[in-house]
């Protein structure tokens, strides 16, 4: 009885310490970790929030008057002199305050595109926008695949353990027989070899988990020493629809986000080619000083300078006659359009051999997943069949030993077609942003 406390309390103390140390995630905690620790993501979100930034000093640097104050001491060592009937003048003051406040606003007229300035920092901050969208829906899928190729390696390992767990029962009935003098020496060490050589495979899996397991970890973003692990199984389900082919096509290859970044940046081109023309046209502007001027000699105390005001307003205009510069970079300008139209074009028929190609492989995995189903409950039989047999003394202890190795291989086939299908559904996801 102590014994059997001590193994539990044991037992109860090793769980507590996985527990503490390892880090157990469903694949919905495994995305929102994601959304808050991955560095694309953060970079993302960051490069909205410069983005929107802009668009507002966009708005202070057109619509708000722009006011410039600027103050000046001047001294002067050595005044400048006239000669005048024989005598001579100084002309000046030893001391001279001036301040004065400028105020000018561009007049949204003519050559002076105000708002078409504004409306790119606007399309530049959608794309940004998208951006984030588009870095989340990459994201997911990165941490969908990552998490579904540790549920599969996990699974390939229980597949492993269990093709031992058969390979040591045939081994144990082997050895019983052979030790009953029914059985071959040769039939005896087939078996022993058989086990042996199942366990190189299962622990080559289990590294191969813990390397999945650190990819995941990365895809989520965490920095810690935490051990990860994962909850969750390997699951289809076929009443799932995703609608017809056309529908998919048409929906992606004209809304995804890859599209819409494409569109805001012809819109931002097409808006440059407006500021270049409007280069042709004069520029008009508002303009106010306000200036305050002091200038005295040394015999009076700075407290007592006689300061005298001034104020001015006006419109002024500029114009830049160079009119051969501004058709080179309108030139240019259109010639982006173009280029953004094509690009669109370009990547529409790319988003339709994707979503076809994904289509594709999601049909194939759920063909394969169907038949490997079958196989697997005819291979199961099949095994349990040969297992009784030899023991019966029909079969052959290599007939035993084919029907494992099929029943595993099945099996594998049955995980390896589930795997395929969730990992071409996220890619399909991915396009449809979902």
């Amino acid at each position: 009885m102590n014994k059997i406390i001590a193994a539990f309390l044991l037992f109860a103390a090793i769980t507590a310490s996985y527990g503490q140390n390892v880090r157990v995630l469903t694949l919905y905690d495994a995305i929102n970790l994601a959304k808050r620790n991955n560095s694309d993501y953060v970079i993302a979100q960051l490069d909205k929030m410069k983005a929107d930034r802009q668009v507002s000093e966009v708005y202070s640097e057109n619509l708000v008057p722009t006011l410039t104050l600027g103050s000046r001491y001047t001294r002067s060592f050595r005044k400048q002199t006239i000669t005048f009937s024989g005598q001579t003048f100084e002309i000046g003051s030893d001391n001279s305050i001036t301040t004065t406040l400028d105020v000018s606003e561009p007049i949204p007229f003519l050559g002076t595109p105000v708002f078409t300035g504004i409306r790119i920092a606007e399309y530049y901050s959608k794309i940004q926008e998208e951006n984030v969208k588009s870095v989340e829906t990459k994201i997911k899928t990165d941490v969908k695949k990552s998490f579904y190729n540790v549920l599969l390696l996990k699974e390939v390992i229980k597949l492993n353990q269990q093709s031992i767990e058969n390979a040591q029962e045939n081994l144990r009935v082997v050895e019983a027989r052979y030790k009953a003098g029914v059985a071959l020496e040769y039939d005896y060490i087939r078996a022993k070899v058989k086990v042996e050589t199942l366990k190189p495979q299962l622990s080559q899996t289990q590294n191969h988990l813990e390397i999945a397991k650190k990819f995941l970890k990365n895809n989520i973003g965490l920095k810690d020493e935490t051990d990860l692990d994962v909850s969750g199984d390997l699951t289809y389900d076929s009443t799932e629809v995703w609608g017809s082919t056309g529908d998919l096509i048409k929906k992606i290859s004209e809304n995804n986000v890859a599209i819409r970044q494409l569109k805001l940046s012809k819109k931002i081109n097409e808006q440059l080619v407006d500021i270049d023309y409007a280069n042709y046209l004069p520029k008009f502007y508002l303009f106010g000083q306000w200036q305050s001027q002091a200038n005295e000699n040394d015999g009076r105390s700075i407290t007592g300078y006689r300061f005298f005001n001034s104020i001015v307003a006006g419109i002024g205009v500029s114009w830049n006659l160079n009119l051969w510069r501004n058709s080179y970079k309108e030139d240019q300008s259109i010639i982006e359009v173009k280029k953004s139209e094509e690009q669109i074009v370009k990547t529409k028929e790319l988003l339709k051999t994707q979503t076809q190609s994904v289509i594709l492989k999601i049909e194939d995995a759920k063909n394969r997943i169907k038949s490997q189903e079958e196989l697997v409950n005819t291979a199961q039989r099949g095994y349990d069949l040969a297992s009784i047999s030899y023991k019966s003394g029909v079969l052959n202890q290599i007939d035993v030993v084919d029907a494992e190795y099929a029943l595993s291989q099945v099996k594998l086939a049955y995980l390896q077609a589930i795997y395929d299908y969730l990992n071409a559904r996220s890619e399909l996801e991915q396009l449809l942003e979902k």
